[in-house]
């Protein structure tokens, strides 16, 4: 077909340049099949000459057709031609998102002051790019990239959004796809790039301790210089540093301090003699008793000087343990019982750290007041419950092997150490025999009189030996006598060995109640600060010198907040003042006759959280409870019938709603039923 075209005289230009093309294909296409067949491995042949080197098709083609090929690399945007691969990574988006690492399963936001914290530990807050087609692995890796601490998050995590508002905020998790978290999915529920994600680990704590200055997590955070150490770090870091940084003292500025082996604090080498002699006075260090093995150490013999009663509870404030928490979650109606219970299960922490309360079923946050309340019932219940005698006369312990058994008279004694270190009641109901030997250890027989007998039996058993007019009389309670311990012969003239053996006999069994007590009372070093100074002690603990409170004691802390003088808002809020001083000075002068009927202490506790008077005198005098009325709770909370005073403990303030209280009989009745009924922390 070729000749016949080659021959012909009326083939035109075009079909003459086809035949060109047609042929130089057609040579090549042969010419590549006998490179193949004769040589398809391309190594050298027999005679040790390499075959000439083949082009590709590319090449030939380019070579051959330089118009047609040559141009496709060099004309236009496809002179950047580049790998497949180079394209996609070249031309892949990113986008930023917010995370937010947390260190533990929580279900809230963190609060302001752990943020700082996790910060400073390379958590908290950070953005990371990601790719806009990336998946659950990707994602994993880039945050391991960029919080170091998700390597060892081994226990799994999921990400959660912060529900609406301001504050510390609820927790939702947004939950994953088949395959896990993708990009696309996240920036679909991030509001525009806008929300936070935070990362919340499952089964594990990540520690946050503070990362070094130098970490490459802080590596693109803004730093500075420390003034002090001259030291750069970050600014986050900085902030705490500056609080603690000494600086960089010479050998010369250390070695011209000494430290005082008794306060352990630093003074100058020349001052160092004169301070010696007035710490030696004014710290003393008990000595242990033989069976005792505990340790005196710096914290718990540090005893300042206590002349008075005040010196004592701030002594006894100063060994409490404040960077951590005892904290106790109780149910109120069930006291003291239920409180000692939770009290012995608590073995995570000690009762020398600070006390922390969850009454169960009540919103209240404990700041103080939960505290005092708590303590104020569980002394009260105390009382009533393992100890007996008359009131304002002092008690004893009641004869229970049961609770000797149980060890809840230690956890008494553990109790009554925590209340008057910690701003509760003082324990001032024991008889002196049994303060005496709190304070020693031991009973002085000689001391003991009818007087200190306490139990029914054993005084009704006094007073029909003393009532006997005959010996048949007195032999009708001869065996209670003899279980007494009396082995002597029962007759007219023997009446006071008999009733001096049933007061040796009613007193003396209640040393191991007591040992256990005062072993439970050794939290703090109260045993020791009570037989070093018995006589500053003594107010504590035996009845008489401790005030009571009382209508005028209420009064006089009270600080109403009047309306404008001369207004008829001012008129019916003093009314309603003078109807509250009514109120206290009436149930005073009942003196609670009846076991139900309310007393002074009663409504002190209501108000304030606590049922006794401030002892500390400048706790004294900043004591004051805030009067505020309510004028508008009507027009607030629509047409009602009865409203009650609302209470804050915490702040020690009561706010009276004034459109319910027009008459006395009206405020007596209303502020009855809130002080009996109204006691819980319902309200935050």
């Amino acid at each position: 077909m070729a000749e016949s075209n080659n021959g012909s005289n009326n083939t035109t230009p075009q079909y003459q340049g086809n035949g060109a093309v047609e042929s130089a294909v057609r040579n090549l296409v042969s010419l590549l099949l006998n490179n193949i067949s004769t040589n398809p491995s391309g190594r050298p042949t027999e005679s040790g000459q390499p075959e000439p080197r083949t082009l590709t098709i590319q090449q030939e083609m380019t070579r051959s057709f330089p118009g047609y090929f040559k141009s496709n690399l060099s004309r236009g945007k496809k002179r950047c031609l580049t790998s497949t691969k180079q394209l996609v990574k070249a031309g892949s988006k990113t986008t930023g998102l917010s995370f937010y690492l947390l260190s533990k399963n929580t279900s809230y936001t963190p609060l302001p002051a752990e943020e700082l914290e996790l910060l400073q530990a390379g958590m908290g807050r950070q953005t990371v790019s990601l790719p806009e087609d990336g998946d659950h692995a990707e994602i994993s890796r880039l945050l391991e990239e960029t919080f170091p601490k998700m390597e060892y998050l081994c226990g799994g995590w999921l990400l959660h959004k912060a529900t609406g508002g301001s504050g510390r905020r609820k927790l939702t998790v947004i939950p994953p796809e088949t395959e896990g978290y993708s990009v696309k999915t996240l920036k679909a529920v991030s509001g525009g790039s806008k929300s936070t994600f935070y990362i919340v680990p499952l089964q594990e704590t990540l520690d946050t301790s503070p990362l070094p200055p130098d970490s490459q997590h802080f590596s693109k955070m803004p730093k500075k210089i420390c003034y002090q150490c001259n030291e750069v770090m970050p600014l986050q870091m900085l902030a705490v540093h500056i609080n603690t940084c000494k600086g960089k003292f010479s050998p010369d500025e250390t070695d011209d301090e000494v430290i005082c082996p008794i306060c352990t604090k630093h003074f100058p080498e020349d001052e160092i003699t004169v301070h010696a002699s007035l710490c030696g006075d004014s710290f003393q260090c008990m000595v242990p008793e033989e069976n005792d093995q505990t340790t005196c150490t710096p914290a718990q013999t540090s005893v300042c000087t206590t002349d008075s009663v005040e010196d004592v509870l701030r002594c006894l404030e100063q060994q409490v343990d404040t960077t951590t928490e005892f904290k106790l979650c109780v149910d109120r109606e069930d006291l003291p019982d239920r409180g000692i219970l939770q009290w012995q299960r608590k073995k995570s922490a000690s009762p020398t750290s600070v006390l922390r309360v969850v009454f169960i079923g009540e919103a209240g946050v404990d700041t103080g007041a939960l505290r005092k309340e708590f303590l104020s019932d569980m002394i009260s219940g105390i009382e009533s419950r393992f100890f007996e005698g008359p009131e304002n006369k002092g008690k004893n312990p009641k004869y229970s092997l049961t609770d000797l058994d149980n060890e809840n008279f230690r956890t008494v004694g553990e109790i009554i150490a925590v209340s008057l270190a910690q701003g509760g009641p003082s324990p001032a109901f024991f008889k002196e025999w049994c303060y005496n030997f709190l304070c020693s250890g031991e009973v002085d027989f000689s001391c003991l009189s009818t007087e200190d007998v306490a139990d029914v039996e054993s005084s009704l058993l006094i007073s029909k030996v003393e009532d006997a007019a005959d010996i048949q009389s007195l032999m009708m309670w001869a065996d209670e006598i003899v279980s007494c311990g009396y082995t002597n012969q029962i007759k007219m003239d023997s009446k006071e060995s008999m009733i001096r053996a049933i007061v040796l006999h009613s007193t003396t069994r209640l040393i191991p109640m007591l040992q256990q007590l005062r072993k439970g009372m050794e939290l703090y070093g109260l045993v020791n600060l009570m037989a070093v100074n018995p006589e500053a002690c003594h107010s504590l603990f035996v009845p008489g010198k401790i005030l009571k409170p009382d209508a005028d004691f209420i009064m006089m802390s009270c600080q109403p907040h009047f309306s404008e003088k001369g207004t008829s808002r001012e008129r019916t809020e003093r009314k309603i003042i003078n109807f509250l001083q009514d109120f206290l000075q009436e149930i005073e002068a009942s003196g609670g006759e009846k076991s139900e009927s309310l007393a002074v202490q009663h409504v002190l506790q209501w108000m304030t959280g606590q049922s006794h008077v401030p002892i500390l005198p400048d706790e004294k005098r900043h004591f004051k409870i805030t009067c505020k009325f309510d004028h508008e709770c009507k027009e607030r909370l629509g047409d009602h019938s009865i409203c009650y005073p609302v209470v804050s403990a915490c702040t020690c303030t009561v706010t009276f709603p004034v459109q319910h209280l027009d008459t006395y009989t009206m405020f007596k009745t209303i502020m009855s039923a809130a002080v009996r009924y109204g006691g819980g922390f319902h309200r935050v």
